[in-house]
């Protein structure tokens, strides 16, 4: 009897039911940018609609946490690459040095096609404000001379432009979990 109401409840639990909250102010979307992707390609706000799209920020050079990151995110990346509707934007935090040139060299490390997971660059005040009052994720250290302190943290953003989530891409059980989420957003109406 038991069985038969763990299978009653399995095949009748919708889970797309999920509630994912929605973050920030009231009204709170991510708002214009237009940076380059590692194929020197241009990418806008416009880019996020309609998809599901898990930010990061790194920096091609770093020693500390961005290679750890950037190897959670590859799983992520493997996992998901054939969800229609699913994407990566991986910014740079140090636009002076992460050009195009470098961030498509990065990318190859990572055989990261540019339709999914996207590595982009621009002006530097522009990726920080992006940072940080768009995706809401760091903070300006002004022992850095107002450069940006990157941060583990990654947002989930859904196809409205609005922050859904977020996950540290240092643990694994928050991959795992970002991982379960994303489909579920995806199925959301």
């Amino acid at each position: 009897m038991m069985i038969a109401f763990a299978a009653y409840l399995y095949i009748n639990t919708d889970i797309s039911k999920k509630h994912f909250p929605i973050l920030g102010n009231p009204g709170h979307v991510i708002g214009s940018f237009s940076l380059k992707d590692q194929d020197g390609a241009s990418v806008t706000e416009k880019d996020l609609n309609d998809k599901v799209t898990v930010v990061e920020y790194f920096y091609t050079t770093c020693p500390g946490i961005c290679p750890r990151m950037n190897a959670n995110m590859d799983k992520l990346y493997k996992a998901l690459k054939n969800r229609s509707g699913f994407q990566i934007f991986s910014y740079t935090i140090n636009a002076s040095y992460d050009k195009v040139p470098v961030m498509k060299k990065y990318s190859e490390q990572y055989d990261a096609d540019s339709k999914i997971w996207k590595f982009l660059t621009g002006t530097q005040q522009e990726i920080n404000n992006l940072a940080i009052n768009d995706y809401l994720l760091g903070a300006v250290d002004s022992t850095l001379s107002s450069q940006f302190a990157h941060t583990q943290w990654w947002a989930l953003v859904d196809q409205q432009r609005r922050i859904r989530g977020f996950y540290d891409g240092l643990k694994i059980k928050d991959v795992k979990k970002l991982e379960e989420d994303i489909p579920v957003l995806l199925a959301e109406d």
